[in-house]
């Protein structure tokens, strides 16, 4: 199965599927507004006025016509998560969860999440190793870059933006790592099959993602997730995703449920905000933004251990 189905039901275009029964009374049921009503449409306006920000803002638009990242967002986003980050997996764990991978100046790695490029930097300044970033938002890959450069790491932590969709990199990489990417991928058996050609032999892949787990608890729940979620998302079950990496010849290492880990990294995240807001937070874009960044994880949390995992693979290259 390749995702739950929706309340509205919309067919995706080239997306195969096996379709799964509906609960009785769910068709038709209204999404509940209570998470989306505290998340108001943010002022895109960049805070200092930078029409190229601006600009490449509005390259990436989610189902409503507004943008996915806005400068104004990336700076809420960091106020949560830590500078240079954009989700709960801080820099420093990222770099503890690799260090088996025994990465150095001779070795590569490719970053499928760069995000604002905090992991990519963590990586460069612990390891001393080399960090291709792709990021699929062009704002945030622009404000990476030129994070990147302003600490003199333009060559060992370069990022730039791609589409996941169409992903075909160049070259071989000794780990390749993504976080929270393949649920959002259509074209997962196209997505992982270029990620299996960019390892080298010996190589190794570190995926955390969220997966399908059972039926959902509340279908009005799982159905408000994915109407906060900006983009549509296709999460495949934790079985199939083991399946599959196996299937392209790797060797599966690893596969677990990190659910619980990430629930308690997200609520910690939120109870430390307050002291932020207090300190930092000034009322204007950036507050209008941090709502809208708290709505959706809130809607995350609601369905993570009800419906939805969220786990970690690792998987080597045989020689």
């Amino acid at each position: 199965m390749s995702r739950l189905p929706r309340v509205s039901d919309r067919k995706m275009p080239g997306l195969a599927e096996r379709r799964m029964p509906r609960p009785v009374g769910a068709i038709g049921t209204a999404v509940s507004p209570t998470v989306s009503a505290v998340a108001p449409a943010p002022d895109t306006t960049t805070p200092d006025g930078n029409p190229e920000l601006d600009r490449l803002a509005l390259m990436q638009l989610d189902r409503h016509g507004e943008p996915v990242w806005s400068p104004a967002r990336s700076q809420g986003a960091q106020l949560l998560w830590g500078e240079g980050m954009t989700g709960p997996e801080d820099a420093q764990w990222m770099v503890d969860t690799v260090r088996s991978f025994g990465l150095n100046p001779a070795k590569s790695v490719l970053d499928l999440s760069a995000g604002l490029g905090g992991t990519a930097r963590a990586l460069v300044e612990a390891c001393d190793t080399w960090v291709t970033g792709l990021e699929p938002s062009p704002l945030l890959a622009k404000l990476a870059m030129d994070r990147s450069k302003a600490l003199g790491l333009s060559k060992k932590a370069a990022i730039t933006q791609y589409d996941p969709e169409h992903f075909n990199q160049a070259g071989s990489f000794d780990l390749v790592m993504a976080d929270r990417i393949v649920h959002r991928v259509r074209d997962k058996e196209l997505f992982l099959d270029r990620v299996g050609e960019c390892v080298k032999p010996k190589g190794g892949i570190v995926l955390f993602d969220y997966v399908i787990d059972g039926a959902p608890g509340s279908w009005d729940t799982w159905n408000a997730w994915r109407e906060e979620e900006p983009m549509e998302v296709y999460p495949w079950t934790a079985t199939r995703m083991a399946d599959e990496l196996t299937q392209r010849n790797l060797d599966l290492r690893i596969s677990e449920d990190l659910t619980q880990l990430h629930r308690r990294r997200v609520i910690d995240r939120v109870r430390n905000l307050a002291d932020a807001l207090a300190a930092t937070l000034p009322a204007g874009p950036v507050l209008a933004a941090l709502k809208r960044e708290l709505a959706l994880w809130w809607a995350r949390l609601r369905v993570l251990g009800s419906g939805l995992r969220f786990c970690r693979y690792v998987a080597m290259k045989p020689a």
